[in-house]
């Protein structure tokens, strides 16, 4: 098992080394946005991000960085460990297609899987070992790097209103760094994302 876990550190680390991570929009590569193109719209504008939850954040540098583009990115407390919990909830339901994923700026620290969880606001960190997620996802380098999007299977998230996403394993380093996260796919009403505006309180 130890061989197989060393070359894909060597893979992450070969292909993060050079450049830290995809940070932002303006870098997705021809193949990230032909994949984005076919997986479905930015959500967005239904993340309610004054619900986004995270533990084991970084204070500093806290959930809301992988939800907007800049330079900021999520990071895990070091002094902890290297484990993320992120925890989302739509302003409606939706239909998700795949999920972008975009590492920080060193290499160790690029997550290399996600475990996605649906409809469990209160999962904790003992209950993501213990319970099968709705799906896994192995990250790869052009997820990670240049932004092409891990596909979900579609017929597990038809109407989602609430998703955690467990980062359990890094490339090595004591800390997990994630830049962007960007959801995929549609309203579960099929409204058209350039007609919905959200509500001002």
């Amino acid at each position: 098992w130890l061989k197989p876990f060393l070359a894909r550190i060597s893979t992450h680390t070969q292909a993060l080394g050079s450049a830290a991570g995809a940070r932002g929009g303006g870098r997705r590569s021809p193949q990230a946005r032909a994949e984005m193109a076919k997986l479905g719209d930015p959500l967005d504008e239904l993340v309610d991000l004054s619900l986004l939850e995270c533990l084991n954040q970084d204070d500093g540098q806290p959930v809301q960085c992988a939800f907007e583009e800049g330079e900021a990115f999520l990071a895990s407390d070091k002094s902890v460990d290297h484990e993320l919990l992120v925890k989302v909830q739509f302003r409606q339901p939706v239909r998700l297609s795949a999920i972008k994923i975009l590492a920080g700026p060193e290499a160790d620290c690029a997550p290399m899987s996600v475990k996605v969880f649906q409809s469990r606001p209160s999962i904790g960190f003992d209950e993501t070992g213990d319970e099968e997620p709705t799906q896994e996802l192995v990250l790869t380098e052009e997820n990670v790097r240049e932004g092409v999007p891990a596909a979900l299977r579609y017929v597990k998230f038809q109407s989602v209103q609430t998703l955690q996403l467990f980062f359990g394993e890094n490339c090595g380093g004591d800390q997990t760094q994630v830049s962007r996260i960007q959801f995929l796919g549609e309203p579960a009403d099929k409204m058209d994302m350039k007609d919905w505006k959200p509500c001002k309180s």
